[in-house]
């Protein structure tokens, strides 16, 4: 596996600095100048950050639109190139409204990260305000130090659009479907009105858990990287929501979160070998 360069890590602790204090991300420009890179280099350097899920450039599909999950934005996406997304923030407003401490001037970028987000603030509340996807209903989410202490509507349900296979081919789009819906039913809804979206749905504490224990260890630090416990990821999959249930009434490992050789392959050409693997 490959390490991040001192200088992407670098670049990271800039973005970070400035859509934590001011939930907005330094321009492409802007980097350029300050660390005095070619595009060339910036560009190397965000590409391994893409890779180690750290940020993700705009894409075309999204650049400049209006809209963000079928929600009307006041100010549309960034251009082409910008950094749409911090992980686990987003670089525009949009409907996932982030208050910490009575102040609100984040955003996340889909709501599974948005279960979590809190873990951004240690030692402060944060309420995540929302709406459900079909009905419209609002939705709210309290949590602190990246645990979820309470969430309205009781029947909230995340919902998930694309496997994680299909990840290296939407590093920008694979948000477009993670969202909130009220209720099972209103999930049911939808998917009845998309047929071409085969996606699933979990609870928002299985979803917080999946970001608190996994990736977001250690992701207030200068030095992350995302490292997965091989070992208590099979153990705890049940507890993060990577698994189904069977027609047996078993708990099998559900092969929307299974990678595919392919995808690996596909990752690592793309966007380098920047995850890492640990057995515990």
């Amino acid at each position: 596996m490959a390490e991040l360069s001192a200088r992407a890590r670098a670049i990271r602790q800039r973005v970070m600095d400035q859509i934590r204090k001011r939930g907005t991300a330094p321009s492409i420009a802007e980097l350029r100048s300050e660390f005095e890179l070619s595009d060339a280099e910036l560009s190397a350097d965000l590409r391994d950050l893409e890779g180690a899920i750290c940020v993700a450039r705009q894409d075309e599909e999204h650049a400049g639109s209006s809209v963000f999950q079928g929600e009307p934005l006041d100010t549309p996406q960034p251009a082409l190139g910008e950094i749409v997304y911090a992980r686990p923030f987003a670089s525009f407003a949009n409907h996932y409204r982030i208050t910490v401490d009575g102040e609100q001037r984040w955003f996340a970028e889909c709501a599974v990260e948005a279960c979590a987000i809190s873990g951004q603030f240690p030692g402060s509340e944060v309420v995540v305000e929302s709406v459900c996807r079909q009905t419209k209903e609002p939705v709210r989410l309290v949590g602190r130090d990246g645990v979820l202490v309470d969430y309205s509507p009781s029947t909230l349900r995340v919902h998930l659009g694309y496997p994680l296979r299909e990840m290296p081919d939407r590093v920008v789009g694979w948000c477009d479907y993670n969202s909130f819906f009220a209720s099972e039913e209103a999930a049911e809804q939808w998917r009845r009105e998309h047929p071409g979206i085969h996606g699933v749905t979990r609870s928002p504490t299985e979803m917080s858990r999946l970001i608190t224990e996994l990736l977001g260890v250690g992701r207030l630090g200068y030095d992350y990287q995302p490292e997965l416990p091989v070992l208590s990821v099979l153990r705890k999959s049940r507890r993060l929501g990577l698994t189904r249930r069977s027609r047996f009434g078993v708990d099998v490992p559900d092969p929307f979160w299974l990678p595919t050789p392919r995808m690996i392959t596909d990752w690592r050409r793309r966007l380098g070998n920047f995850l890492r693997f640990r057995l515990v």
